[in-house]
């Protein structure tokens, strides 16, 4: 099995940019960095939430209060976008959080 490449996040906010200013595709850019298409999707979203900060280590977990967790759900059952959608709509920085 490959080992896997640790991105920096000096990287991660060079693909998201290169990106967002259409230099560079998503297929070009998973495969330059050795990653899967939905990374890099997931990088660009978290770039857009929340800048370049979405990339370093935060000292404390997010918490979200039940209010927007309860909202979030109510909004995937009803049919308001898909789990990433939702995610982006209620600033959650990943999918695994609404699983």
């Amino acid at each position: 099995m490959p080992h896997k490449i640790k991105v920096t996040a000096e990287e991660k906010i060079r693909i998201s940019c290169e990106y967002i200013a259409g230099r560079i595709g998503i297929r070009e850019a998973a495969a330059f960095l050795q990653v899967t298409r939905n990374t890099i999707y997931e990088w660009i979203s978290k770039y857009k939430l929340e800048g370049a900060s979405a990339f370093f280590s935060y000292k404390r977990n997010r918490v979200y209060t039940v209010e927007l967790k309860l909202q979030a759900v109510i909004s995937y059952l009803n049919g308001e976008g898909s789990l990433s959608e939702i995610c982006y709509k209620y600033n959650i920085r990943c999918t695994r959080q609404l699983r």
